[in-house]
């Protein structure tokens, strides 16, 4: 990955900024515009978030206002737990940002960072009663290794903090109900990897449903299932070294060069 820029003076606070929140911010807002050059994106609705990993209990987060293509370094929000905003800025925070991305740090110190999206992928296989099924490569990442959110309203009050981590205990990537995903890492590069191939499995899953049904399909058999599902694991955490993330950040750069501004 290319060198990490100096850190600019903004924003003006009286917060110094860090090293590690400055290449927090650029990792984070290089997702952002990965995301909305893959299609990954609802209006301004779905958000992604990122620990600061020097100040555990303050993340990253996008504006209500923005669009993914519209985020920069230095436009994400900074907040803490309880909800307040700790750099200022003319943004401010969605209430479902606060409850999902707040709550699920909160509750689960070795998440980094939280990424949601509404695709049509996701929320098509999100409605499909069987759930993500073992039919792709990709799909197989989470055999046995996927948590399930039932649907039980939108997101906006605090108390649905509780149920989402419950369902989340366990699992890094959740399928949220006739809703979308829920897709975690213990880097910033790793909640990316995580959700490019869960995204990738679910169109999978829609294509062959449709090209047939649920009784067309050849599914592995379970020690197949579970064998590919652990060699997947082997790789370890996937960091920002690791072989995807150095040639997603350079491709960032190339078609969106102001995201670290």
């Amino acid at each position: 990955m290319d060198q990490i820029p100096s850190i600019p003076a903004f924003p003006q606070d009286n917060i110094p900024m860090t090293g590690a929140e400055w290449q927090t911010r650029l990792e984070l807002a290089a997702c952002y515009r990965l995301m909305a050059a893959f299609g990954f994106h609802d209006l301004t609705y779905n958000h992604l978030s990122a620990r600061i990993p020097d100040a555990p209990d303050r993340y990253l987060i996008k504006g209500e206002q923005q669009l993914f293509e519209q985020v920069t370094a230095s436009s994400l929000l900074l907040y803490d737990f309880s909800g307040e905003k700790l750099r200022p800025s003319p943004y401010k925070v969605s209430i479902g940002g606060l409850v999902i991305h707040g709550g699920v740090m909160e509750g689960r110190p070795d998440i980094m960072a939280v990424f949601h999206t509404h695709s049509p992928a996701n929320m098509g296989v999100s409605a499909q009663s069987c759930g993500l099924l073992p039919i792709s490569q990709h799909s197989l990442n989470f055999y046995n290794r996927l948590g399930y959110h039932d649907f039980g309203g939108f997101e906006f009050d605090l108390e649905g903090r509780k149920r989402l981590l419950r369902d989340l205990e366990g699992y890094y990537v959740m399928m949220l109900r006739n809703h979308g995903v829920l897709a975690c890492g213990r880097t910033v590069p790793e909640a990316y990897v995580f959700h490019f191939q869960y995204e990738m499995a679910c169109r999978a899953q829609i294509a062959a449903l449709s090209a047939g049904g649920l009784a067309a399909l050849h599914l592995p058999p379970h020690d197949v299932c579970e064998f590919a599902a652990k060699q997947a694991a082997k790789r370890g955490l996937i960091t920002a070294e690791g072989r995807d993330w150095p040639a997603l950040f350079a491709y960032a750069k190339q078609i969106a060069p102001d995201f670290d501004s």
